[in-house]
């Protein structure tokens, strides 16, 4: 099949596919999706001609798009207004009119491409352009955008929550990504399946067996990890630090590394660590997937504490990894995805987060066999194998239906 994939995807992940390119010719794209990154790939290796299409910061307002192609792969990068609400230029603001600009672009895009299917992520202006292109077409729901507008209530939220009720009206075909999204999604598409996100599983279980042999041996000078994509009060970051800063006073050579937006020097959570005077913590921001990657081979604990996860796909990479995982009892899909009970706590208690933080430390045995069967657990449910299987399986159905 020929599979036009709307979704962020960044040169991080597209450039293997675009060897006759240099690397720094590349535009950067959007790095906040990497999974689409395994997706395509997958894709690719079982012989699919797939066709990626993302947005990108236009700079100077240059609003030229860009097209790039090897083989069975096209990667066309699409830019967007920076200013959401200020003119870009002789353009206005991008949730002014929904980001009808950078749709028009895509649908341009598409109309020439012709697929065969067109993959959406997210509902809002992929969906878009995948929606009026009239080709099939699947859009896959990733949030809720009620949920998302509860937590940040600004005039841009409420923008992105007309358009996506709006595309979702006039869509035919939707999967989501854990139980805790289906109502959301079956209320505005009746047509919808549940398809998780993926992940790698790079390692063999005996190689994560000698992995986690290692780092029992380490759990007093433990390497604890937060990654969020923004430090809000979504995200609850400051929770972590309160919990770590507990945690610290009894066990004085573990760290702290913080991965995502927001979490680098002088930035957001910064601030908060010098104000709670939190003492081993180290800052990265925004970092390749690959280098966090590298990251978690040698890391002992996943600490997340948002409150709500339409899935968290961070989870399953630190699971493949042998990483247990301590997240929110409550915290939308999170329960769903990690799989066990024994890791969840009240994320918004820091003193409970830090308690079970060190239930973890000095039971090495309890410790083993959670990061065990955390990578069983991502092994056996969100392996990109399988999630791909249920995609192509959908694209048929959608293929022949439409």
């Amino acid at each position: 099949m020929h599979i036009a994939i709307l979704a962020p995807s960044d040169r991080s992940f597209t450039s293997k596919h675009l060897p006759d390119t240099d690397f720094a010719e590349l535009p950067e794209g959007s790095s906040t999706a990497p999974f689409i990154g395994i997706i395509i790939d997958e894709l690719l290796k079982r012989g699919h001609t797939v066709t990626a299409i993302t947005t990108s910061k236009a700079i100077r307002n240059n609003y030229s798009t860009q097209e790039f192609k090897h083989k069975k792969f096209t990667w066309i990068v699409v830019p967007f207004r920076p200013h959401s609400f200020r003119m870009n230029g002789t353009h206005k603001g991008r949730i002014l009119d929904l980001y009808g600009l950078e749709q028009n672009m895509m649908l341009k895009h598409l109309k020439t491409t012709k697929p065969d299917i067109v993959h959406a992520h997210w509902s809002y202006e992929f969906a878009g352009a995948a929606v009026k292109s009239g080709f099939p077409c699947l859009v896959t729901i990733h949030d809720d955008a009620v949920k998302v507008l509860y937590f940040f209530k600004n005039l841009y939220r409420l923008g992105r929550l007309i358009m996506s009720e709006a595309i979702l009206k006039k869509t035919r075909f939707a999967s989501t990504v854990s139980p805790y999204m289906m109502p959301y999604a079956l209320k505005r598409v009746k047509n919808t399946r549940l398809i998780a996100n993926p992940v790698v599983i790079s390692e063999e279980f005996e190689t994560i067996e000698t992995l986690i042999q290692v780092k029992v041996n380490q759990l007093l000078n433990a390497k604890i990890v937060m990654i969020n994509n923004g430090w809000d009060n979504r995200k609850n970051g400051i929770k972590g630090l309160m919990a770590f800063k507990e945690l610290q006073n009894k066990y004085p050579n573990i760290t702290l590394h913080l991965f995502g937006n927001g979490s680098e020097n002088n930035g957001a959570a910064y601030t908060d660590v010098e104000k709670l005077e939190v003492q081993n913590v180290h800052f990265y921001g925004a970092v390749d997937h690959s280098f966090l990657m590298k990251t978690l081979m040698d890391t002992h604990l996943l600490l997340h504490t948002s409150l709500e996860e339409s899935f968290g796909v961070v989870l399953i990479e630190a699971m493949s990894f042998g990483i247990p995982v301590i997240g929110g009892n409550s915290s939308g899909a999170v329960p769903w995805v990690v799989n066990n009970e024994n890791l969840l706590v009240d994320v918004r208690n820091s003193h409970e987060i830090a308690l079970k933080m060190e239930d973890l430390l000095v039971n090495s045995e309890r410790y083993k066999d959670y990061a065990k069967s955390g990578y069983t657990n991502a092994a056996s449910r969100f392996s990109v194998n399988s999630v791909v299987n249920d995609y192509q399986a959908y694209y048929e159905e959608i293929v022949a239906q439409w």
